[in-house]
């Protein structure tokens, strides 16, 4: 059961048995019949991805929006009149399953694909996040490589994302 409580990826039925400890039930020291689990740390505990919940994870994705509306207010010069745009889609994804407006591939213009493979990376490496650790830099690239077969981020992107040398040009930069 401790593996139940880190944040990891698992298939669906694996956390299934936790529902049992509902119905199981202890005496407390006053006496008092309490179950082994409450319905919150079951919800808890039965996150298929990562150590968000629901509730939380929306939080966050409210990121966007926020940046959004406080970049659109900002008197941009003409040629850099798109970043509020480019901004609000970072978290969009070729195959449209991304947020917040769930674009697909041709509707995600091409600096917010190079804005989306930038977050990702940082994303994964930064040890600045409290719901998650930072994972080494060649896993991040693993990651992205896998995003990219998917069809999730752009792979001629990634590919010069890598050869261009620019993660290895932010790690320097961290140290």
């Amino acid at each position: 059961m401790r593996a139940c409580n880190q944040p990891n990826v698992v298939a669906g039925g694996d956390y299934a048995k936790l529902g049992d400890f509902l119905s199981k039930h202890y005496a407390a020291i006053d006496g008092e019949q309490r179950s082994y689990l409450t319905e919150e740390e079951v919800g808890r505990l039965s996150i298929l991805r990562g150590s968000l919940s629901e509730g939380e994870r929306r939080e966050i994705e409210s990121h966007v929006v926020h940046t959004y509306e406080f970049l659109r207010r900002i008197p941009w010069t003409r040629d850099l009149r798109r970043i509020p745009d480019i901004a609000h889609g970072h978290h969009e994804k070729l195959d449209g399953s991304g947020y917040p407006m769930k674009l697909g591939g041709p509707n995600i213009p091409i600096e917010t694909r190079m804005m989306t493979i930038s977050d990702i990376y940082d994303a994964l490496t930064a040890s600045d996040r409290p719901y998650k650790k930072a994972v080494p830099h060649d896993r991040a690239l693993s990651i992205l490589e896998e995003e990219a077969k998917r069809s999730v981020v752009d792979r001629e992107l990634l590919t010069i994302f890598i050869e261009a040398g620019v993660p290895t040009k932010a790690l320097a930069t961290q140290a």
